[in-house]
């Protein structure tokens, strides 16, 4: 079921990002998730699931700062403005 929601999400980013295309006359930029260390891509999971910084940090049996700093690192490999704008490029990018 939740591979299911996943999918879905990636459809819909997908149409977004086909209409803001259409309307808008250009193509946006697109950063290559590959950047992403593997403990990233953990961490990004976690947030998409719903975790907050302290769940991740307990989840990955680190600390909260450290959780913090790869979030910081995730939002400026991936250009994101915020921890939600990550997930959803992320999603577009079949990362999560």
């Amino acid at each position: 079921m939740e591979a299911r929601v996943i999918e879905t999400a990636r459809e819909a980013l997908a149409d977004l990002e086909d209409y803001l295309v259409t309307a808008s006359g250009r193509r946006f930029e697109r950063r290559s998730a590959t950047v992403l260390t593997e403990r990233e891509r953990d961490v990004l999971a976690l947030l998409a699931d719903g975790f907050t910084t302290a769940q991740v940090a307990d989840r990955l049996s680190v600390s909260e700062h450290t959780v913090r700093s790869r979030i910081k690192a995730i939002l400026s490999k991936l250009g994101a403005r915020n921890r939600e704008h990550a997930v959803a490029k992320a999603i577009r990018q079949g990362v999560v």
